[in-house]
């Protein structure tokens, strides 16, 4: 039994959950519907009352069979108002009848080992939780309604195939014909360029879930602090036309197409004696070098400056993109990808295309968000290359090792064959109630 509500906060309604063999039996010896229950339907909601001693309290009792539940057992959901002191007192009847407190996650470990889900979708689950943007929730939606695992068990079952095709190479060499070979070539190649697909979409994983940063950099009065607040449209960063103005780096976020960016505005860098100034220059020079992107922000209105140059020549290209900005009262041509005004909003829809065709973000697309994840499909397209180059190169039980290898490695993500230490690790992270 557990908690579905956190008890440390009162709120409206409060749900405990109990799955196993006596949540039936338990929960009819605390819940007095209102009206008898001559036969009980499963999955439909009876009203009655909580009946704890002298206590009594209203509340809704809902009851599930097995197979058809959640954790593939028998399941009972208690509802009733919320409250510090109801929720223990619940708890602490059921105790009294032998049911014990839940551990973190056992409901979902429950539902993995009765195989009502797999393990990557045990952690698509935690992941929904956990999401902290719009891309990230979809990603973990995807892997917990078992997308992911669509994609693992296709690969899976090739390697299966093709290692079923290479044991009869092994026991009947003679009936072996050119054809096989190719068939076992071509599906190893598949395999190949699945997994290939899924960890090239994957590269750009840690912006689903950390979100980008982006750091807008440049000269003073370039107008990197109007370019902050044009993107957030909202006066967030003091605006003046007093050079140096901006002193530290100035941190905002945004979600954007469901992708948290976190921009930091700088001070302009150039060469100063001032000692504050000085100070917000080396941290604005430190924003540029831990930046997923920059944005270097030229003023079109003057003429070329050294440091302006400088700037751009110390920044990489890959991460680069080189804005004009001014452009409603420009009076010079400067080098740059894209022109714009901070000040009447002209061209900043494209400067936000640009960052994500710059970081080649693409929210829609499947990816593996998870470091366990990674590790075995690339682990696994290591084995089934080593199994292509054996099959031209070497002998049948090298292919066949090297295919039994990979088949074992990507049958990790779903849980057929990971650790017990895998699963516990995983399963640790949950709360109490899922």
């Amino acid at each position: 039994m557990a908690c579905a509500t956190p008890i440390s906060q009162i709120g409206a309604i409060g749900i405990i959950r109990i799955s196993g063999d006596m949540s039936h039996p338990v929960s009819d010896k605390i819940f007095v519907p209102y009206q008898a229950i001559d036969k009980r339907e499963y999955g439909r909601m009876y009203l009655g009352n909580i009946v704890l001693g002298n206590f009594k309290d209203k509340a809704f009792c809902v009851w599930f069979k097995a197979p058809n539940t959640y954790t593939g057992e028998d399941i009972c959901e208690i509802q009733f108002h919320g409250g510090h002191a109801v929720s223990r007192g619940i708890l602490r009847s059921l105790a009294e009848f032998g049911i014990r407190v839940a551990r973190p996650g056992e409901f979902t470990r429950r539902a993995f080992l009765n195989r009502k889900i797999t393990l990557d979708e045990a952690e698509g689950i935690v992941d929904v939780i956990n999401a902290s943007s719009e891309s990230a929730l979809m990603q973990a939606s995807r892997m917990a309604s078992g997308e992911l695992a669509k994609e693992i068990y296709s690969c899976r079952d090739l390697l299966l195939e093709i290692s079923a095709s290479i044991d009869v190479i092994l026991d009947y060499p003679e009936e072996i014909s050119f054809e096989d070979i190719d068939k076992i070539q071509t599906d190893l190649v598949s395999v190949q360029i699945k997994l290939d697909k899924l960890l090239k979409n994957s590269s750009t994983r840690k912006y689903i879930s950390d979100g980008v940063l982006v750091t807008i950099a440049g000269t003073p009065n370039a107008g990197k602090s109007s370019l902050l607040n044009a993107i957030l449209k909202d006066e967030r960063a003091i605006v003046s036309e007093i050079p140096g103005t901006t002193r530290d780096v100035l941190r905002e976020s945004i979600e954007i197409n469901g992708i948290r960016i976190n921009f930091a505005d700088t001070a302009g860098i150039r060469e100063t004696v001032d000692t504050i100034e000085k100070i917000g220059v080396e941290r604005a020079k430190v924003a540029i070098e831990t930046a997923d992107l920059v944005i270097l922000v030229k003023d079109l209105s003057v003429s070329c400056l050294s440091d302006e140059t400088e700037l751009e020549s110390s920044i990489s290209s890959e991460k680069l993109i080189v804005v004009g900005n001014k452009v409603d009262i420009k009076k010079h041509s400067k080098r740059c990808d894209l022109e714009i005004s901070a000040t009447d909003g002209t061209g900043i829809d494209k400067l936000l295309d640009s960052v994500f065709d710059k970081l080649k973000l693409t929210p829609d697309a499947a990816i593996l968000t998870r470091d366990r994840h990674i590790a075995a499909v690339t682990n696994t397209l290591k084995s089934v290359e080593l199994a292509i180059n054996a099959l031209a190169n070497e002998t049948p039980d090298r292919v066949s090792e090297n295919v039994k290898n990979a088949f074992k490695i990507i049958t990790e993500i779903t849980g057929e064959n990971a650790s017990e230490a895998v699963i516990d690790k995983i399963f640790s992270t949950f709360c109490v109630g899922k």
